[in-house]
């Protein structure tokens, strides 16, 4: 028998094994390419929405990239370590090292250009359908699918470029395996590759450092003072590290947990005998069920987060954007820019062809609000970077509608956030009254160099300023304003006071214009308001031709662009849509990929699980009773990896939502995830447990 007839003959009777291989290697190319089409997409890189997102998209890229190198690697090293005894009985019938090597090549070539070819086409394939569900996410902006579609070279590069390259470090793994090992060292690892000694002191050290790191990241993330404290000198590095330590320790855990777990049982002699195939079998895998069980778990937690990450931010704009925007346009003036009057916009509007519903100019002084707490005196602005106005109450009553007192020593904080207007009261005020620039120096100047609150009045001098007692300080929500930026929205604060004392400071007044439309096209009225607004601002077209705001200054004529809720909201759901969209993309396939580990598992175990069951038959177990031992066995590792995946995901996401006053709202997003991630994880575990049946023929 020639050299290639041993090749073909190997090939044929790895088949099953081989075309698994070729199955998940296909499946990471086909990963890379779509979300590698979704990354160097030129036309949606032109959309605002998509640039304002980008920041998230390139770290899901990341994490694509990191799960596509552990993935192949993981694959490629259990499908190596799985042939150990075909590979020694080669040598045994006289194939030398170099033949061995060189007919993995051969194979590896074979599956390499399978995997590309499938992988290519399975990707081409997908995307149509990838992008007709981005298109539907992101309909509502007037994007379609045909719109949106779009292939650049550098996603043939991606997805080629890391597949081949984790490959040839795996040819390299297949290499030194064969060649470091004797022929009787590889027909043992087909026995022995399941033992590895227990570590119970390790285990235990881990499993305290795993859980206290797990504490300490969920308040760091939630924003915990003593947190915060600790990594105030490197608020980057520590977490990570932290992050590092949690994920390394993990899989010490779960190998302690798998100790405990074994050392109980024996305590209960009626229950461990009972289940005593399913102890053999913890303790002659141990090293395989604690690789399976961190992996798939590590892919479950992950899956978890970024679904759950994507959906929070959809559902945060959902929620507040209302509350952010509540007026359909809005033009805010300062010093020059902007200087229009309510009659002259009711004739651009009007000439527009539209009809005005309401319109209110709301008087205001700029000023900055600083906060006496228990920690010491802070700057509102510098703490929030939400801008500060000061209004009168008679302007208030009358721009809202209500009939509000303020006693001349009372201070009423409105919040256009109805999550603020919940913060506790636990603080004194002093107000500095200075045009918005003037305001803003001296506040940063502040948050250089802190005092206390009795130094800092002291030196205000001559700078206009009013001071109020917690005591007398109330707050509400009111929709009296509408924000700025794009990605999170800046609250407006507002503080009314009496109106004597509002008189006696003699401030400069700026104006706001906030008008609601009663019928007409609000695009055309918004051409025609920005038109009018160039004209005034003696500008070009060329003035606020990008609506990318965030968190603009408020002496800046590009910053001080007129808003349009319609197109306010389209840039938030967008930035949404798109997050969401590529969040879930990742949480998805990670979430599939912890199913094609299983599977693979499963496909590549079933020839030795097969001789196992024989050996059970011959010592006298019937079919019914090996389904039985074989259904415990794939339900550990099918739903502990679900527990563990599905604790850490929803520690984290607590811990990235508890700050907020929507976390009952959106964490009740995150358990439905978790009830479909459940669901989906029986399904599987009911078909591929039906697959291994078969393949052992019980």
């Amino acid at each position: 028998m020639t050299f290639r007839h041993i090749v073909g003959k190997n090939l044929k009777y790895n088949f099953g094994r081989f075309l698994s291989y070729l199955f998940v290697n296909s499946f990471v190319v086909a990963v890379l390419f779509l979300y590698g089409s979704l990354l160097f997409n030129e036309i949606l890189a032109q959309n605002g929405s998509f640039r304002a997102a980008s920041a998230y998209i390139h770290a899901a890229a990341y994490a694509i990239l990191v799960f596509a190198i552990v993935f192949v690697a993981y694959t490629g090293i259990y499908f190596v370590k799985s042939r150990s005894r075909e590979f020694a009985l080669y040598l045994a019938l006289g194939m030398t090292d170099r033949d061995l090597i060189r007919m993995i090549h051969i194979e590896s070539l074979a599956i390499v250009a399978g995997s590309m070819v499938f992988g290519m086409l399975s990707g081409l394939l997908l995307s149509n359908l990838f992008y007709m569900i981005l298109g539907r996410i992101l309909g509502f902006t007037g994007f379609r699918y045909t719109d949106i579609y779009y292939i650049d070279y550098k996603t043939f590069l991606l997805s080629l470029g890391v597949f081949i390259i984790v490959f040839l470090f795996n040819m390299l793994f297949t290499k030194l395996f064969i060649s470091k090992r004797s022929i009787v060292q590889m027909m043992k690892s087909g026995s022995t590759k399941g033992v590895s000694k227990s570590r119970p002191v390790i285990g235990a050290f881990a499993t305290v450092i795993c859980t206290f790191s797990t504490f300490f990241l969920h308040e760091f993330l939630a924003r915990s003072e003593w947190a915060r404290d600790i990594t105030s000198n490197y608020p980057a590095l520590i977490p990570l590290f932290t992050f590092t330590v949690v994920i390394v320790s993990l899989y010490f855990v779960i190998a302690f947990g798998i100790d405990i777990v074994r050392y109980f049982s024996k305590r209960f002699p009626v229950f461990y005998n009972r289940n005593i195939l399913t102890f053999g079998s913890l303790s002659h895998r141990f090293f395989p069920y604690k690789v399976t069980l961190y992996i798939v778990s590590l892919l479950i937690f992950v899956a978890i987060y970024f679904m759950g990450m994507g959906t929070s931010i959809y559902t945060y704009n959902d929620k507040t954007i209302e509350e952010f925007v509540p007026y359909d346009f809005m033009i805010e003036t300062s010093s020059d820019i902007n200087n229009i009057s309510a009659d002259e916009i009711k004739v651009l509007v009007e000439g527009a062809g539209g009809v005005l519903d309401s319109i209110s100019a709301l008087k205001f002084a700029s000023c900055q609000n600083y906060r006496n707490t228990e920690d010491g005196l802070i700057n509102y602005y510098l703490e929030n970077y939400r801008d500060s106005m000061v209004i009168s109450e008679s302007e208030f009553n009358r721009h809202m509608g209500l009939q509000l007192d303020v006693k001349a020593d009372e201070l009423l904080l409105v919040y256009n956030s109805s999550a603020d207007a919940q913060e506790p009261i636990n603080f004194d005020t002093v107000i500095t009254i200075d045009p918005w620039r003037e305001g803003v120096t001296h506040a940063e100047a502040f948050g250089a160099n802190p005092t206390d609150m009795d130094t800092f009045v002291g030196t205000l001098g001559y700078t206009k300023h009013l001071v109020y007692d917690r005591e007398k300080i109330s707050s509400i929500y009111a929709p009296f304003i509408d924000s700025y930026g794009n990605i999170e929205y800046a609250g407006v604060l507002a503080n009314v006071i009496d109106d004597d004392v509002y008189k006696s400071l003699n401030a400069d007044t700026e104006t706001v214009y906030l008008f609601n439309l009663k019928s007409g096209d609000g695009g055309q009225v918004f051409d025609a308001i920005m038109d009018g607004l160039r004209i005034i601002n003696g500008a070009d077209e060329s003035l606020w031709e990008s609506s990318s705001l965030v968190f603009g200054e408020k002496d800046d004529i590009i910053n001080l662009r007129p808003i349009y809720k319609q197109e306010r909201f389209d840039m938030a759901f967008g930035i949404g849509g798109f997050t969401f969209f590529a969040f879930s993309f990742i949480g998805f396939l990670f979430l599939l990929s912890s199913g094609v580990v299983l599977y693979y598992k499963i496909v590549t175990d079933i020839d030795e699980e097969k001789e196992q069951i024989d050996m059970l038959k011959r010592i006298g177990l019937n079919n019914k009773e090996c389904r039985s031992y074989l259904t415990r066995h794939l339900a550990i590792l099918f739903f502990t990896p679900f527990v563990i995946g599905g604790i850490l995901g929803t520690v984290y996401m607590h811990a990235e939502l508890v700050f907020s006053p929507y976390v009952d709202y959106m964490m009740g997003f995150i358990w439905i995830i978790i009830g479909g991630v459940a669901v989906l994880d029986v399904l599987l575990y009911l078909s591929l447990r039906n697959r291994f049946f078969r393949g052992v023929e019980v």
